[in-house]
């Protein structure tokens, strides 16, 4: 009975000491300069952005905000983008359909939206943005509408999966 009294103890040490060690968002401040991809930089007036850090390339992660007020035309690119709404409301106008996930709702199927039609994406709600997808954002609330945004290259995403099949 002590060596399991005495295993659990070890146990919850140990479990202790990775959530008190592992970082934490209050735990991320920084004391130096930040590099200058840290930085926000403008994609066009009233929009900006921030890449953020991954462990491996693809994907591409960053940050995009969207002032109260802006109209930003989504230009064609080949990459697949998954969409998150982080702040505010985000009305969009794709040219190819696409389905949203609304917050809390991951248990249920997407809401399909057809090519042309205007949605609305909010805080806690995502979408997959096909290849080659153009149309328009804009942010027609009083506040800044923020989403996170996970770029793939759909060549560079075959590559890196490739690799050595197991046994």
């Amino acid at each position: 009975m002590r060596r399991v009294a005495l295993f659990m103890s070890l146990v919850a040490v140990t479990m202790l000491g990775v959530v008190l060690l592992t970082p934490t968002r209050t735990t991320h401040a920084q004391d130096a300069t930040p590099l200058a991809g840290d930085l926000p930089f403008a994609i066009a007036p009233g929009v900006t952005a921030d890449l953020l850090p991954t462990l491996e390339d693809p994907p591409s992660l960053y940050r995009v905000r969207f002032a109260p007020g802006v109209i930003y035309d989504l230009e064609p690119q080949p990459v697949i983008d998954l969409v998150y709404g982080e702040a505010g409301t985000l009305t969009l106008r794709l040219d190819a359909p696409v389905t949203v996930v609304r917050a809390g709702a991951t248990d249920t199927p997407g809401e399909p939206i057809a090519a042309e039609t205007e949605f609305t994406l909010g805080a806690g709600d995502y979408s997959v943005f096909p290849p080659n997808i153009s149309g328009e954002a804009r942010n027609d609330g009083q506040d800044p509408a923020q989403v996170a945004v996970a770029e793939l290259v759909p060549e560079q995403l075959a590559t890196s999966l490739m690799g050595t099949p197991v046994p």
